[in-house]
């Protein structure tokens, strides 16, 4: 599925077709290869109070893998706009907000695909409970 140089992205707040940065996709050169689950479990939290989310991989208190659109770039794509967008300058770097990793994402289509996911490991006050932030928004949070 991937060629040389082509690594996936799996978004789960507002790079999501349908909400407010989706088109930073673009930016980055990318394509959705359709939706799937964090193969583990991790919290998803509404960050700090504000309207964009948080994923914790250190944190799964909520048992439920999240929902995430996955969309396939090359490094130059993500080191450009996505980097850009969530503020990573790298991951031992005091001045990056989100941390860069890759995790297995369990697509619906049923195949395992290896994809980049920004993270933010403090827990926050508001879980969001379905791992969904777009249902989440939808019931008016």
């Amino acid at each position: 599925m991937l060629e040389q140089n082509e690594v996936f992205v799996a978004c789960y707040g507002s790079l999501r077709t349908g909400q407010a940065n989706f088109r930073v996709n673009a930016r980055a050169g990318a394509e959705s290869i359709g939706e799937g689950f964090t193969k583990e479990s991790y919290n998803l939290y509404r960050y700090g109070g504000s309207y964009f989310p948080s994923v914790s991989l250190e944190h799964s208190s909520n048992g439920k893998p999240v929902r995430v659109e996955v969309f396939k770039t090359d490094m130059d794509g993500v080191e450009g706009a996505y980097d850009m967008l969530e503020g990573h300058r790298g991951n031992d770097n005091p001045h990056t907000f989100y941390k860069r990793t890759p995790i297995e994402v369990v697509l619906d289509s049923g195949e395992t695909v290896t994809a980049w996911i920004y993270h933010i490991d403090e827990e926050q006050d508001e879980l969001v409970e379905s791992g969904d932030w777009s249902l989440y928004l939808s019931e008016d949070n």
